[in-house]
Order: C-alpha cells, then sequence, then structure tokens
C-alpha cells in the first residue's frame, strides 16, 4: 500500500528515514506515514480532561457547602 497523502499536513512529500529503518517520514511535518495525527487522538483526551474538571467542581461544590453550613 503506498501512502499518497500525508494524515497530519497533507503534503504529498515523503523521504525513508534510516533512523527508522527505512520507514516513510513526512518532509513537511516529520510525522511517520500511516501514523496518526496529534489531533485524532485529542477527542478521547478532551473527555477525559471534561470528566476531570466536573469532579473537581463537584468536589469544589460539595466543600464549600460543607464549610458554610
Amino acid at each position: 500500500m503506498a501512502v499518497t497523502v500525508c494524515q497530519n499536513c497533507g503534503s504529498r512529500r515523503f523521504r525513508a528515514d534510516r533512523s527508522m529503518a527505512g520507514r516513510l517520514v513526512c518532509q513537511n511535518c516529520g510525522l511517520a506515514a500511516g501514523s496518526r495525527a496529534a489531533g485524532s487522538t485529542s477527542r478521547s483526551t478532551g473527555r477525559s480532561n471534561r470528566k476531570l474538571w466536573l469532579v473537581i467542581l463537584l468536589v469544589a461544590v460539595i466543600v464549600l457547602v460543607v464549610i458554610t453550613s
């Protein structure tokens, strides 16, 4: 399967990187061919961050209610 477009930046310029055993690397952004872009994994990270903030907010509200009582 030939890689034609970088999944990160859309470039069609690749080179073989000897330090990575000849794996193709994008000349524009440096991402290895076939790798996912950094932004594509942020969806699950974003959900985790939202849940974390909701837990912190909930704990802060409970502490505030306990202190003011």
